[in-house]
C-alpha cells in the first residue's frame, strides 16, 4: 500500500487538476458582469453587460424565448428560463453562452431559478404536481417541494448561509414575502407587522438584509425598492419611487442594488443601479425591454482553493491503509 499510495495521490492530484476541463470547459469572467435578459432583437436573449452599462453582449442566439439568468456561485455557469423545447424549463449554460444543456430530463413548466451558495442545488418556482418552490441538485436529480406557492408568487432567492429561501406566497389574499428554512420546514412571513404587496426578495452578500419590491398603494400606486434586516428591523426605501420596478439584484460586495424601472416616456423597462447609501441612480440600457439582471464579479470569489474535494478523497484513500 505504501508503495501505491504516492501514485494514487498523483493520479488524484492530475485529476482534481484536469477535471474541470474535463467535466465542463466553462470560465468565469474575468471582470465583472452583470447577466440580463432583452428583446432589443426582436427576441429575448441573454446578453452581459459590465456593471457600468458598457460592452453589452448578446449571448443566447436561439429563436426560444431565453430569460432569468442567474449566475453560479463561482460566476462559470449561467442558469436560465428557455422555451427552446416547447416549455419554459431551466437550462444551463457556461459563462460565454456556450454548451447550453437542459437541467431535467423530463420536461415541466419551471420559472425563476435561484442558485444555492455553494451551487450543488438550485431553487425554483415549478407548476408541477402544483405551483410551488421547489429544490433540486443542478444536475435535475434529488427534486423535492418545499413550499407552496401560487403562480403569482414564487421570486425564490437562496441565502448564503444555506438554510433559508425567500420567496413570495399567498397571505390572507395578499403577496407577502415568506422565509422558509429548509432543514426544520418552517415559515414565517417577513416584516409580517407591515402593509402586504411585497415582491422580487433578494438576500444581500452577506444574508443578513432582504431588498424587494414594495408596492404602496397610498402613494398613486408607485413601487419602491425597500431594504430591511433579516429579523425585520431597520426598514428603509432605497432611491426613489417608479409605476413599476422589478428584479432587485444585490452587487456582490452590497454596495449597490439593480433593478429594472419602466421608463417614463415609453413602454420600455430599463436596467438600472441605485447606490445603498446615497440613493444615486444611473440607467445602464437603454434599447428595447431589459429584465431580470444578476450580477457577478470574481473579485467576491474566496481566495483560497476549496479544498473540500482532496480532503474528502484524501480521506477514502486513508480509509484504505
Amino acid at each position: 500500500m505504501k508503495n501505491i499510495r504516492p501514485f494514487v495521490f498523483f493520479c488524484l492530484s492530475f485529476g482534481l487538476v484536469l477535471s474541470p476541463a474535463l467535466q465542463i470547459s466553462a470560465k468565469a469572467p474575468a471582470t465583472a458582469k452583470i447577466a440580463f435578459a432583452s428583446n432589443r432583437s426582436g427576441n429575448w436573449d441573454i446578453y452581459i453587460m459590465n456593471p457600468d452599462g458598457s460592452q453589452q453582449e448578446r449571448l443566447t442566439q436561439n429563436s426560444a424565448r431565453d430569460l432569468s439568468p442567474v449566475w453560479s456561485p463561482d460566476g462559470e455557469q449561467i442558469l436560465f428560463v428557455s422555451n427552446r423545447d416547447g416549455v419554459s424549463d431551466l437550462y444551463v449554460m457556461d459563462a460565454d453562452g456556450k454548451h447550453v444543456r437542459r437541467v431535467f430530463r423530463k420536461s415541466a413548466l419551471r420559472i425563476e431559478p435561484t442558485w444555492s451558495p455553494d451551487g450543488e442545488r438550485i431553487a425554483f418556482h415549478a407548476e408541477e404536481p402544483r405551483w410551488s418552490i421547489q429544490t433540486a441538485t443542478i444536475h435535475g436529480a434529488a427534486l423535492k417541494q418545499v413550499a407552496l406557492a401560487e403562480w403569482r408568487g414564487g421570486n425564490p432567492s437562496w441565502a448564503a448561509n444555506g438554510n433559508e429561501i425567500a420567496f413570495v406566497g399567498n397571505v390572507g389574499g395578499t403577496r407577502r414575502i415568506r422565509i422558509l428554512k429548509l432543514r426544520s420546514g418552517g415559515i414565517r412571513t417577513f416584516l409580517s407587522k407591515e402593509k402586504s404587496w411585497m415582491y422580487a426578495p433578494a438576500w444581500s452578500p452577506d444574508g443578513d438584509k432582504l431588498a424587494f419590491v414594495w408596492l404602496q398603494v397610498a402613494l398613486d400606486g408607485k413601487e419602491f425598492i425597500y431594504v430591511a434586516n433579516r429579523d425585520d428591523s431597520d426598514l428603509k426605501p432605497i432611491g426613489e419611487p417608479a409605476f413599476g420596478v422589478y428584479s432587485p439584484a444585490w452587487s456582490p460586495d452590497g454596495d449597490e442594488i439593480v433593478y429594472v424601472e419602466d421608463a417614463k416616456n415609453n413602454n420600455d423597462r430599463q436596467i438600472v443601479v441605485v447606490d445603498v447609501e446615497t440613493g444615486a441612480k444611473k440607467q445602464l440600457t437603454r434599447q428595447g425591454l431589459n429584465i431580470t439582471p444578476a450580477w457577478f464579479n470574481p473579485k467576491s470569489l474566496p481566495v483560497t482553493p476549496q479544498a473540500h474535494l482532496l480532503t474528502t478523497m484524501w480521506g477514502k484513500i486513508k480509509g484504505q491503509d
